[in-house]
């Protein structure tokens, strides 16, 4: 914890402070992220959830001094998650309370969602997909409506067996709404294979509900209407 110390603040009662003066550009709190997998995240004692965060669709928790980092309209830190880590935006005096802006935390979470959820669509195995979905989620897919995991899973591997060689993508996403329980996006899809060795192309609209839960974002609803030819 060299450079910062633990102090008053609104996280649990604690906030994050400089130990020493910071130059902008510089690292002031490491993340040190420890993955959780979902029986330790399910384990964890009451009150220790609240320190994860999702990216990528896997489990994270935050450790100290990193979880306490307070928000602020006016942060001098960005959390930076490629180089894990927020990082001064200002000069930061000693004694400063160090705070982000916890939206830009929240959008990682979700655009790191989307990105592993169309890896995982594409690696056409459902194993891979089930985590991300809600156990009583609802589809709406271009041939129909499908209720639960056990029916999305059927649809999923017809269209899986139905496409051979198939790659779908995702674009120009918006989140139009982003909340820590509920967020929701708009998006263009294209999907690009081989049905009965032809190649077919497809494009469309999507709409995704997705809620948190046990830990992780998880898809609860998904509406996809292809565009008009």
């Amino acid at each position: 914890m060299s450079g910062v110390t633990i102090g008053p603040g609104k996280l649990a009662g604690r906030g994050v402070y400089a130990a020493r003066a910071f130059k902008k550009g510089e690292l002031v709190v490491p993340y040190d992220l420890k993955e959780l997998s979902q029986a330790e995240f399910d384990a964890l004692p009451e009150g220790e959830w609240e320190w994860t965060h999702t990216f990528w669709g896997r489990i994270y928790l935050f450790p100290e001094p990193a979880r306490y980092v307070n928000n602020d309209a006016s942060p001098n830190t960005y959390p930076d998650l490629d180089r894990m880590g927020d990082y001064a935006i200002r000069d930061i005096m000693q004694g400063e309370a160090i705070t982000i802006n916890d939206q830009i935390e929240l959008q990682n979470e979700l655009d790191t969602f989307a990105e592993a959820y169309e890896r995982v669509v594409n690696s056409r195995d459902f194993s891979n997909v089930a985590s991300f979905i809600a156990d009583d989620a609802t589809f709406w897919f271009t041939d129909g409506q499908f209720n639960g995991k056990t029916a999305i899973r059927e649809a999923f591997e017809t269209t899986w067996t139905h496409i051979q060689d198939e790659i779908y993508t995702i674009s120009n996403m918006q989140w139009v709404a982003c909340s820590y329980w509920v967020s929701a996006c708009t998006y263009t899809f294209k999907s690009d294979g081989m049905v009965d060795g032809k190649r077919q192309v497809h494009e469309g609209h999507g709409t995704n509900v997705v809620r948190r839960i046990g830990g992780r974002w998880r898809v609860v609803h998904e509406h996809l209407s292809k565009s008009a030819p």
